[in-house]
């Protein structure tokens, strides 16, 4: 006892210091992670850890249990067929999903060996998935949906455990400080480990499978709020205007909004590139930017040589269709007055599309989705994007434009939560779900091909599953160590 008091010691001490050091040189909220560990080793040898039916985990996590929820989720359990119904469902997305991160692991892997060397490290601070911490992810609204999604998530799993027989002997939080790290459903590990396979892995796929139909059916209810949206001002604005380029010496501004060229009227980025296509090099041209009274001259320049100075060969210029002559202005980036809700809303917001287009548009959303906080630094659209817009129609003259943009800032973050942890749990790797549908998976090929064997036995079948799953999580965690370090073993 007395060995183990002293190891829990030393570990408190070695991380008080590894928290000083981070503290200093990555955030000041590591100093909070060192007053949290001091707080949970005075609740724990007051005893106050045990009254709460807690537990303290790798001497910084806190892990609260709590029985009730227990008479909700046999209510929403009884439905038996239903939920294996549901179960086997949530089997099926999840295996899709999994080829597909697999696939997307495999690529970033490959990417991060052939750019070595030439990519800049991220501030370690952005690698820190912590609300209020990492620059890209504020506190409040993310905060609150990494909670609904934790909760939805674990219920989930224990949904399904009842559906197929299984007690659940707790639910439970685990806490960094105030944020939640994680949550957890806790089944009798003696039922679970005695459940045909197919059963236990359709528990283990639940959790993931709602998180990922519950940012679908929340990104739905945006794309309805998104509709009531119009732009203020009919136009269409840069991001950002090209350094020594005809728009650039002519004054013209980045978030400008263009509502005439020349004397065609401009509302969409269609028409705005129609109307640079029917012009030629050299030709002037009147721009009539919104807010000012007088109209910016400019003279168009070539975008042959201009992509010729930017080192593009001529065979690609040939490829891409650009040809001498052709029309120049110098603005990139732009688009309508609705383009910042409009990205958030995907195919939905562009009418005319094939279907083909739409449906690839779609599985690529939740790309999109994931990258809208990284691309405007921790908001859903550039600031000036959320100006150009107001609410209308009935339902934005009931709540207005800041209520309605609140309520699709809130539904966007528990999206985001949802799609981030429905696909890290789908990870193959132990300890996350994915993990466990994966040893699952290989211990049921690996049992069906022992049949072929002699004299086949289940222990060396378990045993071959588990040495297969246990190498294939350390190499799948060496490489994605392997590829957060890589652009800071280079500089």
């Amino acid at each position: 006892m007395a060995s183990e008091d002293s190891g829990g010691r030393v570990r408190r001490v070695v991380l008080l210091v590894l928290c000083g050091w981070l503290a200093v040189l990555v955030h000041w909220g590591f100093l909070g992670l060192a007053i949290w560990i001091i707080l949970l080793g005075i609740l724990e040898s007051r005893g106050t850890l045990d009254r709460w039916n807690a537990t303290r985990v790798l001497g910084f996590i806190l892990m609260l249990r709590t029985s009730r929820g227990q008479v909700v989720l046999e209510w929403i359990s009884r439905p038996r067929r239903l939920w294996r119904a549901f179960g086997q469902l949530s089997l099926w997305t999840c295996g899709v999903a999994m080829v597909l991160i697999i696939l997307v692991l495999l690529l970033s892997f490959i990417g991060a060996i052939l750019t070595f060397g030439k990519v800049e490290p991220l501030p370690p601070s952005q690698l820190i998935l912590i609300p209020g911490i990492n620059p890209m992810i504020p506190f409040w609204w993310p905060a609150l949906a990494i909670i609904g999604a934790l909760v939805i998530h674990e219920y989930g799993h224990a949904i399904q455990a009842r559906a197929h027989g299984m007690r659940i002997r707790s639910f439970g939080l685990l806490m960094l400080g105030p944020l939640p790290l994680g949550a957890f459903a806790e089944p009798q590990n003696n039922e679970l480990m005695k459940a045909p396979r197919n059963e236990r892995a359709r528990m283990f796929a639940a959790g993931p499978a709602v998180n990922l139909y519950a940012a679908v059916i929340t990104w739905l209810i945006i794309v309805v709020l998104a509709s009531q949206f119009v732009a203020i001002n009919p136009g269409v604005h840069a991001s950002a205007v090209v350094e020594d380029s005809p728009a650039d010496e002519a004054g013209l501004q980045a978030w400008d909004i263009i509502s005439k060229f020349g004397d065609d009227p401009i509302s969409s980025q269609s028409e705005m590139s129609a109307a640079i296509q029917n012009r030629s090099a050299g030709e002037s041209v009147e721009l009539q930017i919104v807010g000012q009274d007088e109209a910016i001259t400019v003279v168009l320049a070539d975008r042959y040589e201009y992509f010729l100075s930017q080192n593009i060969s001529n065979e690609t210029l040939a490829t891409a269709g650009v040809e001498k002559g052709d029309a120049f202005l110098g603005i990139s980036g732009y688009g309508g007055g609705t383009t910042g809700i409009d990205r958030i809303a995907g195919p939905f917001a562009t009418e005319g599309q094939s279907i083909g287009t739409s449906a690839l548009q779609t599985l690529l959303q939740p790309v999109t989705i994931i990258a809208i906080p990284v691309q405007f630094e921790g908001q859903i659209m550039a600031p000036q994007e959320s100006d150009m817009i107001e609410a209308s129609g009935p339902l934005g003259d009931l709540l207005g434009t800041e209520i309605m943009l609140a309520l699709i800032t809130a539904m966007f973050w528990f999206v985001w939560m949802n799609l981030g942890l429905g696909f890290a749990n789908l990870i193959p790797m132990v300890p996350f779900d994915g993990g466990h549908l994966f040893r699952d998976w290989l211990h049921d090929k690996i049992d069906r091909l022992s049949r072929f064997s002699s004299n086949p036995h289940p222990l060396q079948t378990e045993h071959l599953a588990q040495r297969i799953s246990s190498m294939s999580s350390l190499i799948l965690l060496l490489a994605l160590v392997l590829m957060i370090l890589t652009p800071y073993l280079q500089f």
